[in-house]
């Protein structure tokens, strides 16, 4: 088969993970991104880059969400503030890194 080099300058990013409750049971979760896509030119860069913290770096790229609700299960708007909230999660901004990183890039063909 052959290879289309079209790449479009978006990326949705889906997130999943757990969470522990106020009761210390860990909740799943999952979500969407809307991000801008990084060529590897920019990743290259960045890499190099020692003054800039992983949520920071995420916040230049993430442009939207759908799946993040607050607690009465409604739709939390995408707003900076609130973006900021989300990374501020322990170990969101990690998970969401990884996420990123796999929906930017090529991978191979996984067996069954």
């Amino acid at each position: 088969m052959a290879f289309k080099l079209v790449i479009s300058d978006t990326v949705t990013v889906s997130v999943q993970g757990k969470l522990p409750d106020a009761g210390g049971k860990l909740q799943a979760f999952s979500y969407s991104l809307t991000a801008r896509r990084m060529p590897q030119s920019e990743l290259s860069a960045t890499l190099k880059l020692q003054d800039v913290s992983f949520s920071e770096w995420l916040a230049e790229r993430i442009t939207g969400w759908s799946g993040v609700l607050d607690e009465d299960g409604n739709e939390v708007p995408f707003t900076s503030a609130n973006l900021t909230a989300l990374l501020d999660i322990v170990g969101m901004a990690g998970l969401i890194t990884t996420a990123y990183l796999e929906a930017c890039g090529a991978r191979g063909q996984q067996k069954n």
